[in-house]
């Protein structure tokens, strides 16, 4: 019988995203071995490739589009994905701290489950929180997995979403001061309808340019 291991891929990825000296754990758990740690990787790896995810387009460098610094930015996201997996996209909507709207992004991202559209949606929100220059942002979702999981309360389990996950906490480190609050689908209906409007034009646009991809 095989030992089980006493740390999870999950945490073990998240402890590498965080630098932590993983020689010195080596020592304290002789479950993480080099194969080991090889293995996670090339298991991430084979699921970037096989969900055409590009690597060099979801860890790009995020530079700075404005000069203007905001205080506080609140930062409304969603995915929607129709098929579950299916045709899929990301509403972002993007709120000063007077409530006034910054900025609003609808995309289609191709097909997708719903969870990796709610954590493309987050990824976009942060890079455009970076972007302006946030001091302090509040992130906004009816997604009770994607904070669970970015509060480190629930584990990913799913290799794409793991893969996902590692970018969101590695943007994240680039803010200065940020939080991430679940909220009722009604209070979210900005996000929701720029990601279903995603989803529409890309529909749209294959009725009236049949080249037009859709994955």
């Amino acid at each position: 019988m095989m030992k089980k291991d006493s740390i999870s891929d999950h945490e073990l990825l998240v402890l590498i995203h965080k630098k932590t000296d993983i020689e010195k754990l080596k020592k304290q758990n002789k479950t993480i071995t080099k194969r080991r740690i090889d293995k996670l990787f090339q298991k991430l790896k084979n699921s970037v490739k096989r969900e055409g995810l590009s690597t060099s387009e979801k860890t790009e460098k995020v530079v700075s589009n404005t000069n203007k610094k905001f205080d506080f930015l609140i930062v409304n996201v969603d995915g929607a994905s129709r098929g579950n997996p299916g045709k899929a996209g990301i509403g972002i909507a993007i709120y000063d701290k007077d409530l006034n709207l910054v900025k609003e992004v609808s995309e289609y991202i191709g097909i997708a489950t719903n969870n990796v559209a709610e954590y493309k949606a987050m990824i976009f929100g942060i890079k455009e929180s970076i972007r302006h220059n946030a001091q302090e942002t509040l992130f906004k979702t009816d997604s009770e997995l994607l904070v669970k999981q970015v509060m480190g309360k629930y584990r990913v389990k799913s290799i794409q979403l793991m893969y996902l996950f590692t970018e969101v906490q590695s943007l994240l480190k680039r803010l200065p001061k940020w939080r991430i609050e679940h909220i009722p689908r009604e209070e979210n209906k900005k996000a929701d309808m720029l990601a279903n409007k995603g989803i529409e034009i890309s529909i749209k646009n294959k009725l009236t340019n049949p080249s037009f991809p859709l994955c």
